[in-house]
């Protein structure tokens, strides 16, 4: 999902040096652990790269989401941040493009039938090209070392292992992505069961209710795929609350490197988090640097992918030791510019304090 057919470059851009206006209508909560950390992060990117930075939230409300688009778009920035959450995108690109402001698609792409309508309406034009995390395969990653997690435990006769799912939105790209990611793997396995599959508005609360009821109606679960960290959280609440032994009878994965997913990681009860994604914000601030600089389109035409990173057991306590306490804030973002031998487009090259994460038998994420 989320193809990038047709995109092209927006008006050029300045050939200027100096400090530009950059907004983002974030579709997540306030309170959203990822969305904070990202917010963070690109705000450390914005003060290394001499942007003045905008950003306004959507509460995982279409209406909102929206409504502050349009409002950020009235504020004439010099490039507009989109984010395809609940098919928000195509409405905020068009707002954008009658006051003539290019557009980054970042965090989550268009589907096809986003594509369609801005073709027909003109959009397409002022849109730069785009910035994804490769959640397709991080959620095939996750969904390997879960099964084989739960194979190795032995608790299922017959190599079987019988698990559920924990979605997320189906109007969103990243949501679908991590789904086929794990449906990639599904396909490979037949002896991995895919017994439900949820939908939840990435909610804590939602994934607990939800998983509660599964878990109850088909006790012989032993894996829950979750498409995020806190949904993963409250699907292992419902276990324990049923007298599983999340790590033990029952195995569990997540997205994000929430505090408290790699705490559960650190402990042994979730398997690991993919994560490292809330960069993808500073990546997409450094490409605005160069192109409102230069006037070279940075992304124009293509869709670029930034490759994430695994959190196991082994790699916490290093990861904390070096990233807690704003360790991600502290990096020089102009790093991320394409001409200073920036890092490319993916999470391990920063890792490099980091063990490096063991290998699931033969399988390459």
């Amino acid at each position: 999902m989320g193809a990038a057919a047709g995109i092209c470059s927006g008006r050029p851009a300045r050939a200027n040096a100096g400090r530009l206006r950059v907004a983002l209508a974030a579709p997540g909560r306030q309170s959203d652990p990822f969305w904070q950390m990202s917010a963070s992060i690109m705000r450390a990117a914005a003060r290394d790269l001499d942007i003045d930075l905008i950003i306004e939230w959507g509460e995982r409300d279409r209406s909102q989401i929206i409504a502050v688009g349009e409002a950020l778009v009235d504020q004439r920035p010099d490039y507009l941040l989109v984010v395809n959450e609940y098919r928000t995108a195509v409405p905020i690109i068009q707002a954008a493009q009658r006051r003539n402001i290019p557009c980054l698609l970042t965090f989550s792409g268009l589907m096809e039938e986003d594509v369609a309508m801005l073709n027909n309406s003109g959009g397409i034009q002022y849109l730069l090209g785009s910035l994804m995390p490769d959640n397709l395969g991080a959620g095939r990653f996750m969904a390997h070392a879960l099964i084989e997690t739960a194979r190795r435990a032995g608790l299922s006769r017959d190599n079987k292992v019988p698990l559920i799912a924990i979605g997320a939105t189906r109007s969103t790209s990243s949501a679908l992505d991590r789904l086929n990611g794990l449906y990639q793997v599904l396909r490979a396995d037949p002896a991995a069961q895919l017994l439900d599959v949820v939908s939840v508005n990435w909610s804590r609360d939602e994934a607990y209710q939800r998983t509660l009821a599964l878990l109850r109606r088909q006790p012989q679960v032993n894996a829950v795929w979750a498409a995020n960290d806190d949904m993963a959280l409250g699907a292992m609440q419902a276990a324990s609350d049923l007298g599983r032994r999340p790590g033990g009878d029952i195995f569990f994965v997540g997205l994000n490197w929430q505090r408290e997913a790699l705490d559960a990681v650190a402990d042994g009860r979730m398997r690991l988090s993919m994560g490292g994604h809330f960069l993808v914000g500073a990546w997409a601030l450094a490409l605005l640097r160069d192109h409102f600089d230069s006037g070279r389109g940075p992304v124009t035409g293509v869709r670029e992918v930034v490759k994430l990173a695994v959190m196991d057991r082994e790699r916490v306590a290093f990861y904390r030791q070096y990233f807690d306490g704003g360790g991600w804030e502290k990096l020089d973002y102009r790093r991320f510019r394409q001409g200073n031998a920036a890092p490319g487009f993916a999470v391990e090259p920063l890792l490099v304090q980091l063990p490096p994460a063991k290998p699931l038998g033969d399988f390459r994420g």
